[in-house]
Parts: C-alpha cells; structure tokens; sequence
C-alpha cells in the first residue's frame, strides 16, 4: 500500500491551482499560448535507419536544448548497435523576425561520428521554426468535433519537406509547447516525424528531458500482482462537496461500490490497485477571462503532460469533450520504478474559473483485466451546483 500512496501524493500534488507562469515565446510566432519555461517536447523521428527520437526543451526566449536519443538496438544483420546520446544548449536571438542560432553548447560531448546528427539538428531547428512561423497564429483545437484519432487532429497544413520524403501533411496544435507540431505524415501516409509526449522540467535537478526514454524501455517491466479479477460488491456512491461561493456548493458523485475504501474526505482506494481522487480546479481571472476554449486548451496542455518520470504516451492518448465534460485518457510509464498506469481524469465546468475534477488510475494489467467494472466507474461521474 505505501508505495501506490506515494504515487498519489504526486498525483494530489499535480492538481492544484493553475497559476500565471511567466510566459514566453518562439521568437516571430504568433500564438495564443505561450510557452512555460520548462517546457519540452519529444518526437519519433522515423527518417532515420534505427529507432530515433529527437527532443526540443525551452528554458526561456533566448535559451533552448536539444536532444538526441537511441536506444540500444540490433540491425538487420545482428550487430548491436549502443544507445546514443547527445545533448545541446542553443542560444536564440530573442529579437529577429526569424529564428536565428547565436551559440551552442554541448551537454554531453560530441563524438566524430555525431556531425551528421549535429548538421540534422541545426537544420530541423531552423525548418521547423520557419514553417510555424509561415503559419502565423493558430486557432485552439475543436475537439468536440473530433472524428480521428488524437493525434490526427489540429490545423493540417500540405507543404513540400524533401528531409521527409518530398510532399508532407503536417498536424498542429496549440497544446504542443514550442512548435506546436503533433507530427509530419508523408505522402504515402506513414508518420515520419510524431509526437511521443511533452512535459515540463520543475527545477535545474529535474532530469525528466535528459533521461528520458520510449515506451520500448518498457517492455521487460510489468505489475502483474494487481491484475485479478474483481468480485463485485454493494453499490455505495462517493461524493465530496466543495464550497463555490458563499451561496453555492458544488457538489460532485461517482457511483462505486465496498470494494473502495475511504482514505481522506476526497481520496478512496481500491486496495493496492486503484485510486478515486476529487477535487477543484480553479483558475486566475486573468485566464478565465480570456473564454472556456483557452480555458480547455490549458486543461489539455497541462494535464496531457508528463510529471516528472511518468511519461505520458501520446500515441494512446485520448481526449473527449462534449463542452460541459473534458475527458482526458492516458496512459504513463516510469522507466524508474517500472509502473505502467491508466490515468484518466474528467473536468466539469462549475463555473468561469472553476471546474470539478475526477480523477481515476489503475495499474494498466489491472485495468485491462477489469475494464468493464472501472470503466462503468469512470462513466459515472456527474457534478451539480447547489
């Protein structure tokens, strides 16, 4: 039990209060969100021969870092190939109408055989911040109208990128730190360049951008003591009410049964395998004011994030939003401590500058094993004013 309680006191920790960050921005980009300083994002860049992932983190509008990444892996003829890494702060003329690189410096020393990769990384920088730019602004992402898959939707935009095999489809959206870039899709419909997960470094110890690895690390680990099956038991309701003003309570149930324990007022557990957490969410007048489809793409952005070592896997995540609801369904992984979990949060509008927040996760063998009883948890969430 302490170790899942652990893990919650991150999560409790991860829903608070979103605050007004300093902001900041790609020099000459439009946009309607800025980038956090911290902020980073990671791609699958399928333009290379072996597995490769390449990694843009921001430190400030002046200050960026670069990351190559390769895991160990074999060729087609059985030579094992070492894991690669290589790691370069960039200096950025904050003031020109173009992104334009005034200095380097390597994190991790260079080897002889990196001057390819080194060449590939300047030109990708200066490629991609030129088409965000062409773009100019960029409106929010509707996603009550989604009919793809996550990573699908965006602003499509057809342009002609020779590193990626001639005429591409490029997908963006706002929730992307930096450049805003979901993937690149090649003429032949394969994703050459997509999005792995983004997140945000909280402090110079966070080593969250520097060690990051893929899914793929993941394959030996596994909890497989959390995946039986569930018995049923009496139907309870859990419910936790919150005072909106002095007037009104907002009021929030999830439809459960004895199997959960109750560990604080908002907190319940389901043994050593599940958690239900709920709480607020409120936000500063300054970004409320701005109208609920900001509101929403700052939901999305911050809670599609990774925290900390759990990485968000963007290729199975999902949003839903039917404009009183936002349903966010994620998957994590923790190369550290081997956890793979079902993290799907749902947000209810109380109000201009408050919203509800249930908040499920599961070990991913349990979940899979009984996602029938979670999911009829999950789906039963409802909130009231009263």
């Amino acid at each position: 039990m302490k170790r899942f309680f652990k893990f919650f006191a991150t999560a409790i920790f991860f829903l608070t209060l979103i605050e007004c960050a300093p902001l900041f921005a790609l020099p000459a980009v439009s946009r309607q969100i800025e980038d956090a300083s911290g902020e980073y994002v990671f791609y699958r860049d399928n333009s290379f021969t072996r597995e490769s992932y390449i990694g843009f983190l921001y430190y400030d509008e002046s200050t960026y870092e670069a990351r190559y990444f390769a895991p160990q892996s074999k060729t087609d003829s059985g030579e094992i190939l070492p894991a690669k890494n290589l790691q370069i702060l960039f200096s950025v003329n904050s003031a020109a109408s173009h992104f334009e690189l005034t200095g380097e410096r390597f994190v991790t020393p260079p080897l002889e055989e990196d001057t390819q990769i080194i060449n590939y990384i300047h030109d990708l920088l200066y490629d991609l911040a030129a088409r965000r730019i062409k773009l100019g602004a960029l409106d929010f992402t509707d996603y009550s109208k989604s009919k793809s898959d996550f990573l699908s939707e965006g602003k499509i935009v057809h342009d002609s990128y020779e590193q990626f095999g001639g005429n591409v489809t490029m997908i963006f959206d706002s929730i992307v730190p930096i450049f805003n870039l979901k993937k690149i899709v090649d003429y032949a419909g394969n994703d050459v360049f997509v999005i792995c997960t983004v997140g945000r470094i909280s402090s110079s110890q966070d080593k969250s951008f520097s060690e990051f690895v893929p899914p793929s690390a993941m394959k030996n680990f596994g909890e497989r003591n959390s995946d039986k099956k569930i018995k049923g038991a009496k139907a309870i309701q859990i419910e936790y009410a919150a005072q909106l003003n002095e007037k009104q309570k907002f009021h929030q149930e999830v439809s459960a049964d004895k199997n959960w324990q109750t560990q604080n007022e908002n907190m319940w557990t389901l043994g050593d395998n599940a958690f239900i957490f709920l709480s607020g969410l409120a936000f500063p007048k300054e970004i409320a004011q701005k109208g609920s489809d900001f509101v929403t793409a700052q939901i999305l952005r911050r809670y599609t994030a990774s925290n900390g070592y759990a990485y968000s896997d963007w290729s199975v995540l999902g949003i839903f939003f039917d404009g009183e609801k936002i349903k966010i369904s994620a998957s994590t992984y923790n190369p550290k401590t081997g956890r793979n979990l079902i993290d799907i949060k749902t947000f209810g509008r109380a109000a201009e500058n408050f919203y509800g927040c249930f908040s499920f996760t599961a070990f991913t063998d349990g979940y899979k094993k009984n996602r029938g009883y979670y999911d009829k948890i999950v789906k039963s969430y409802s909130f009231k004013i009263e």
